[in-house]
């Protein structure tokens, strides 16, 4: 026998498989008898042809797609064609018979025709391949249950030897065939799910089809069993609408996802319930269970000072008592350092966070810090501020009312009725210097320095340790007697002084003789030039590094360059006296007896905005150190707060009995202290609107001026004092919180003769 390289397969495998395409599955009586018929008339020699031009499954299919003969349409008979291998021939016999004349074309074309009548006496939506037959209805047996479909069942299986069985092509020579031929070559094997039969191993018909068959307009669609679980899992629910599984008679495996609990999700937390036993709070028997670890010991000491310096000073102090090992980290200044810097430079409205050094209670940063005690002195004045608890000190030295005041942490200077501006040390209480006219300071008979008694004039007035039930002090001392140098400088006021500014280089005084006076405070406040354009007094002022800006009773706003002394420009749009002004970069606050504020830009002169709200004149107007919010108030008793963006009022407080006179915003703390005519000074809570302190008739006439900072108010009156309510006062290490040393200023050299 001749060997050749071509692979011989056996009739007695070919055969079955071979009868199993050309078996009847949906067809009618007539279809058979026309396939018998056939076969009958066919010589030997033909139907060895028929056989041997079965397309093989790695022939490339007719293009329509169909496999069907060439007489029944839904017969699974194959066509022949040149891609059978056969060189093209039409080797049925007819040929040769010439009982046939007709071109292979024309045969297409009435198979397409044929398909076409078939696919739309269906029901098949467009041309598609052919679906296995499934029952519409199922059937039950003798006990009501639901059968499974006898087209399913083999002869072994309960089924009919005359009921008409699907082809299957799952015998084991087959499928080899089948597999080898795949387009998937990497796959050798289809998958056929857990717990399944395999080809392979079992030569008995699957129950379903290989492939999945697509849905048509009448039929479902029908999910073998060898693709994925969750297909598997909804073809078999639509079934039965859980599983489907009970209706098959054999017993077939059930699948490991299709188990009891296979619908509960356990590899997530879906549907755990928090109150079920298996979340309850472990609880260890003993201490011994539980894993005790000291990171702090065991970490390098520069890591465990980053972590601990996360720490707020209260979890600070109960870390330190661990160990002695945590106590020793705990005193590391690095930690206290960043809590405070973190804590306690945040500010309300400010463009950034506390500035060290800049005189706002952060001192600046030196190696000698002791942050922790600084930490502890902080916290114990922010307790004092929300008790309000202060000690109050009264300065005595001026003749007449005290219009203005200003001051820092070691100096206080103050502008009076009397003609005169006086510097004050702020730690010593003694006043330093006067400075006024020459006919004021140089009175033969020191009337400025010494009383009829021959005592000094200039004294600080401290409590007793009693108190009188409503608070107020009472068996007041004289204390901090001071004799202050006097300069009568060439440049003067000739009038009441009522409105100052400085700043580390300069101090500008505002006069009711419609002037104002600059000086040098580096050389001893001498004065530098006069500003004149106003015709009537001048009522208050503000200066940046490059402008100075006026106001006066007669209703006009002036803008003055710093540097040398030239009006830039004059601003009307009052209709009152203009009595309070304030600046933030390009931008002017001010506030009239016309019942308006208004913003002004200081670059073109022109009014860009008006808040609307007060029915009565107003006295005074702030900004705030960003610029966002301005504070007004006046005879209408009422202090507002606006957004000086969008103009709108944040917030209205009925503040006092009689007309606000000052106003001043700490835009670090956002407290906004007022004082008034009724002699009462309050802080209020700019963010809340509500009132924090109160301080009542601490003045015994009208309050002229009220300033604050993060330790201290200090206020002025009609009434010739000045009233320092001290929070810091008694505070162990308050001095800490000071930017630079204080200023000891023991005298000013002067041109003519001098005092020291």
């Amino acid at each position: 026998m001749e060997t050749t390289g071509r692979r011989v397969v056996q009739m007695s495998d070919w055969a079955p498989a071979q009868e199993a395409m050309f078996e009847e599955s949906t067809s009618g009586v007539a279809n058979q008898t026309l396939v018998e018929e056939e076969n009958r008339t066919a010589t030997p020699t033909q139907s060895r042809f028929r056989s041997m031009s079965v397309s093989l499954a790695w022939r490339s299919r007719p293009k329509s797609g169909f496999f069907e003969d060439d007489h029944g349409g839904q017969n699974l008979a194959l066509e022949k064609s040149k891609s059978h291998g056969f060189g093209g021939r039409h080797d049925d016999g007819n040929s040769s018979q010439g009982s046939s004349s007709k071109p292979e074309h024309h045969h297409n074309i009435k198979r397409m025709l044929r398909r076409a009548s078939v696919s739309l006496r269906s029901g098949v939506k467009g041309f598609v391949h052919q679906r296995t037959s499934v029952p519409a209805a199922a059937a039950l047996d003798a006990d009501g249950q639901q059968q499974r479909p006898r087209l399913f069942l083999s002869p072994g299986q309960g089924a009919s030897p005359h009921a008409a069985a699907r082809p299957t092509t799952s015998h084991s020579t087959w499928h080899r065939l089948r597999q080898a031929t795949s387009f998937h070559r990497h796959s050798r094997m289809l998958y056929t799910g857990h717990g399944e039969r395999t080809f392979e191993l079992d030569p008995s018909p699957i129950e379903s089809p290989t492939f999945p068959v697509p849905g048509s307009g009448e039929q479902p669609p029908i999910i073998p069993r060898n693709t994925g679980a969750a297909a598997r899992q909804a073809a078999a629910s639509a079934c039965n609408g859980v599983q489907g599984y009970e209706f098959m008679e054999t017993v077939v495996p059930r699948p490991g996802w299709l188990a009891e609990d296979g619908l509960d999700d356990r590899e997530s937390g879906i549907g755990i319930a928090l109150t079920s036993s298996e979340m309850e709070t472990y609880v260890p028997a003993d201490e011994t269970d539980i894993v005790k670890v000291d990171f702090i010991s065991q970490l390098p000491t520069e890591l465990a000072i980053q972590i601990l310096a996360q720490l707020d000073a209260t979890t600070l102090s109960t870390a330190s008592r661990v160990s002695r090992d945590w106590s020793q980290v705990v005193r590391n200044q690095h930690i206290w350092r960043e809590s405070f810097l973190r804590e306690h430079t945040t500010t309300y409205a400010t463009s950034r966070p506390v500035k060290p050094g800049t005189g706002l209670g952060v001192p600046a940063i030196q190696p000698g810090n002791d942050w922790r005690e600084m930490y502890r002195a902080k916290s114990e004045l922010d307790k004092r501020w929300k008790k309000g608890k202060a000690e109050e000190v009264y300065l005595n030295g001026h003749t007449d009312s005290i219009y203005c005041l200003q001051f820092d942490e070691s100096k206080i200077i103050t502008g009076s009725r009397d003609r005169t501006i006086r510097v004050w040390d702020l730690h010593t209480f003694a006043c330093k210097l006067v400075i006024g006219p020459p006919e004021v300071v140089n009175d033969g008979s020191f009337a400025l320095l010494y009383d009829e008694n021959g005592n000094p004039v200039h004294y600080a007035t401290v409590p007793d340790l009693l108190r009188t039930t409503d608070g107020q002090p009472r068996n007041l001392i004289r204390a901090h007697h001071s004799t202050p140098a006097l300069y009568a400088p060439p440049i003067h006021h000739k009038a009441s002084i009522l409105c100052l500014q400085y700043d580390d280089r300069i101090l500008v005084t505002g006069s009711s003789d419609s002037t104002c006076i600059v000086y040098n405070i580096h050389s001893g406040y001498r004065p530098i030039r006069r500003l004149k354009h106003h015709n009537a007094a001048v009522l208050d002022l503000v200066f940046d590094d490059k402008h100075i800006v006026t106001c006066s009773k007669d209703i006009s706003i002036c803008v003055w360059d710093r540097a040398t002394g030239n009006l830039l420009k004059q601003l009307r749009g009052h209709t009152g006296p203009v009595n309070a002004v304030q600046m933030r970069g390009n931008t002017i606050v001010s506030c009239s007896g016309d019942f308006r504020v208004k913003l002004w830009n200081i670059d073109t002169g022109k009014n860009i905005r008006e808040f609307l709200g007060h029915n009565k004149g107003l006295a005074c107007s702030q900004f705030s150190e960003d610029g966002r919010y301005v504070a007004s108030a006046g005879n209408d008793k009422v202090i507002r707060i606006w957004d000086a963006n969008t103009g709108e009022c944040v917030h209205e407080m009925k503040a006092h009995d009689n007309l606000v006179r000052s106003l001043h915003v700490d835009s670090v703390s956002g407290r906004l202290i007022s004082g008034s005519y009724d002699s009462d000074i309050k802080v209020w809570d700019m963010e809340s609107g509500e009132a924090l302190l109160d301080f009542p008739k601490w003045h015994s006439s009208w309050v002229l001026s009220a300033k604050s900072d993060y330790r201290r108010i200090i206020s002025s009156g009609q009434d010739p004092k000045i009233l320092i309510l001290d929070f810091g006062a008694g505070v162990r290490g308050i001095e800490m919180l000071e930017s630079r040393p204080p200023l000891r200023q023991s005298g000013v050299a002067v041109e003519a003769g001098g005092y020291i």
